[in-house]
């Protein structure tokens, strides 16, 4: 696939109050853009996520070969001369010139579900469940919400799985849709150190070793046992039926993902600029994430059966999911 590179004409304005405030701006293309940097402050700490662009661009263009629902991503380039005409762009907002990671707009989009949630939580509302549940009430796409699930355990997305939901429901030509953003802290985080690089070595078929550990790091999450996903997805896996085990829901993108071949992975890295590997050899960054999802890929169907077991999904009653590429499943 192509990646859309732009050059960044100005910045309209900042959004969000968490650690990294992306700000929307225009690309040379007169559309609007979600532009982020690397650069953040934590505790009043600044750090550099060096790996923040690499798994957003990487996630993208995942998500597009799943046909996940998720905006147009971009490289977009910052010039120094916007900069030095606002220096609030870089010392008040930590941008930087180069080239930044950038999605496309999404049009008429609804409030994004984290500060929805946040809004009620600060008035003293009670948040239902059955609020979240009306809130993705008629979204035309709830086919796929299999492949978000599917895609989440692929790339180690798993902070999705609690109420910091990053989705976004949006009018796309007259169609409430339901979108997944925000995947820089995919792949067992932002940071190339040295946690991120065990967690990507670990990956195995084994139960006890990495199965369960994952699943109880997803389920951990949330509220109370049994919640499943989160509270989004608490919602949102009504739509998911499991009750007949051999018209599994999720056997479709399971089988894309199981059907990931290196030369595919090597072509993703290929879209990505050089200038985002300026902390190790870019060889060796490459080779641990192309080892993690290589092997990543063949473990997805047990997660997904293992939280199944484990109460993740309301309508599963019980046994062993099937599957389309002839690999046992079991009930771990």
């Amino acid at each position: 696939m192509v990646v859309r590179k732009i050059h960044v004409e100005t910045f309209l304005k900042y959004l969000g109050t968490g650690i990294t405030q992306p700000a929307l701006v225009i690309g040379d293309d007169y559309k609007k853009y979600i532009l982020k940097t690397q650069k953040v402050v934590e505790k009043g700490t600044t750090s550099f996520y060096d790996c923040m662009f690499i798994n957003e661009l990487l996630a993208y263009q995942i998500a597009s070969h799943l046909e996940v629902p998720v905006p147009e991503a971009a490289v977009a380039y910052l010039d120094q001369r916007i900069i030095n005409n606002d220096p609030v762009i870089q010392f008040a907002h930590r941008f930087y010139e180069g080239e930044l990671f950038a999605s496309l707009e999404l049009k008429n989009k609804e409030d994004n579900l984290v500060e929805n949630y946040v809004e009620m939580i600060n008035q003293g509302k009670k948040y239902l469940n059955k609020t979240w549940k009306s809130f993705f009430n008629n979204i035309t796409n709830s086919q796929d919400i299999v492949k978000i699930i599917a895609f989440d355990l692929l790339i180690a997305n798993f902070d999705r799985y609690n109420n910091n939901g990053n989705l976004l429901v949006a009018n796309d030509n007259g169609e409430r849709k339901v979108f997944t953003i925000d995947h820089g802290h995919a792949f067992f985080g932002p940071i190339w150190e040295t946690s991120k690089i065990n967690a990507m070595r670990s990956v195995s078929d084994d139960l006890s070793g990495y199965i369960d550990p994952t699943v109880d790091l997803i389920l951990n999450g949330n509220a109370w046992f049994g919640n499943g996903l989160g509270e989004v997805f608490h919602a949102l896996e009504s739509n998911i039926n499991l009750k007949n085990l051999n018209d599994n829901p999720f056997k479709e993108v399971v089988s894309i993902i199981e059907c990931i071949t290196e030369e595919l992975i090597d072509e993703w890295f290929s879209n990505i600029p050089q200038s985002w590997f300026n902390s190790v050899d870019e060889k060796v960054i490459i080779s641990y994430y192309k080892s993690f999802i290589l092997k990543q890929k063949n473990v997805v169907r047990h997660l997904i059966q293992r939280l199944a077991h484990r109460r993740a999904f309301t309508n599963y009653l019980g046994g062993a999911l099937t599957w389309q590429i002839d690999k046992s499943a079991g009930t771990v």
